[in-house]
């Protein structure tokens, strides 16, 4: 049985049941850093993003109220440490404050509106996300994207000052970039958007100052992962999100529409195409969204495939049609870490639950365990390509 270490069993209480931010906290990170302390962009990045030691990162939702019996208190002590107390001993954290750049603005290249940065990207840890896509062609149950804002192509210049801005950011600077975001609209070849898309992915694998992955829905053309590995763009995450098909055509009915073996066949062939651990595919878990074991013959099916597992704990929108369903419990956080790294283990692949990236841990179940796989780009000179959520 894998022994998760007190620090460890920490994160996840964290991102199972939030933190309360105390008054001397607050206070002290608007005195340090003058910006917010979370930019609530997304149900798993709208916490606030904390460091504990060991290089443990967690982005922590935000509660209104603590609960004396188990809730954990976030505090700003006189000697200027902040510390993560709960029922036993007080734990020293790093605070992850918001990049300056977000409340920059710049013109649309497209429709001409000046529009602030974080409409284009934001930089959570060390990671900067770009999205060439406002809103979604898509309509999965559980995100926000198609329920809050209206589908939009933005312009391929528009992200890379983004990238720039996140690059050069004084406080949070970013190490490598994500393209992530909405689903682009099909259609007939040489009309479709994800022709468009992927002259972005293209572009911006050229011209980038950081290193760049893509987040996207599998295609139906198999050697799309050859072209954007050919472009430069250095790993891909191709989500399978739900294992169990009917829960899948419940939830995600679009990419429902790919056959469970369609998608890993995608993956195989991405895992092919680029080099080891390259490949990522998010899982969502908790009872609102598939059975246990479910999500774990998911895992499976991704290991031994070579290709790396990102399990991220489901937690509800207000916004969205899964809005009053309950978030993944730490229980659950905790079997589905243990059980996943045992898949893992005997898959005899090498992978282990992502990202590799030891700061994009934030919002994944993924501990920095003591081994080759995982990569810190808190290292001098280094920046790692490791696509996630």
């Amino acid at each position: 049985m894998l022994d998760l270490a007190v620090l460890d069993l920490l994160k996840f209480r964290l991102l199972a049941d939030g933190v309360y931010v105390h008054p001397s906290a607050a206070g002290a990170w608007r005195e340090l850093y003058g910006g917010p302390l979370t930019l609530g962009e997304y149900a798993t990045t709208a916490g606030i993003g904390l460091l504990l030691p060991g290089d443990r990162y967690v982005n922590a939702p935000l509660i209104a109220e603590p609960d004396v019996r188990y809730s954990c208190v976030l505090r700003h002590e006189a000697d200027g440490f902040f510390l993560v107390h709960r029922s036993d001993e007080p734990v020293p954290v790093e605070v992850m404050p918001v990049a300056t750049f977000h409340d920059d603005e710049m013109v649309d290249r497209f429709d001409g509106q000046v529009r602030p940065m974080r409409s284009y990207g934001v930089t959570h840890t060390d990671r900067c996300r770009v999205s060439p896509i406002a809103g979604c062609a898509w309509k999965c149950r559980f995100c926000d994207l198609p329920y809050e804002l209206t589908y939009r192509k933005k312009h391929t210049d528009n992200l890379l000052e983004v990238i720039i801005a996140a690059d050069k950011d004084p406080l949070t600077p970013a190490r490598h970039v994500l393209v992530s975001g909405g689903t682009p609209r099909g259609g007939r070849a040489g009309e479709s958007d994800e022709d468009w898309i992927d002259s972005v992915y293209c572009d911006l694998a050229e011209r980038s100052p950081l290193p760049i992955e893509v987040m996207m829905a599998p295609r139906r053309d198999h050697t799309h992962p050859a072209r954007m590995r050919q472009a430069g763009v250095r790993g891909l995450s191709i989500n399978f999100e739900i294992s169990d098909p009917k829960r899948a055509a419940l939830i995600t009915p679009q990419k429902a529409q790919y056959s469970r073996v369609e998608v890993l066949r995608y993956i195989e062939r991405a895992v092919d195409e680029f080099e080891p651990f390259a490949i990522q595919s998010l899982m969502v878990f908790g009872a609102a969204i598939e059975p246990l074991e479910s999500t774990l013959e998911g895992v499976r099916d991704l290991a031994e495939r070579g290709c790396v597992p990102v399990l991220s704990p489901f937690r509800p929108h207000p916004i969205t049609p899964m809005a009053d369903a309950p978030a993944a419990t730490f229980d659950e956080i905790v079997e589905v870490y243990r059980r996943s790294v045992e898949i893992c283990v005997r898959a005899g692949t090498g992978v282990l639950p992502g990202p590799r990236c030891v700061p994009c841990h934030h919002n994944t179940i993924a501990v920095p365990v003591d081994v080759p796989f995982y990569l810190s780009s808190q290292q001098e000179g280094v920046r790692v390509a490791c696509p996630t959520s």
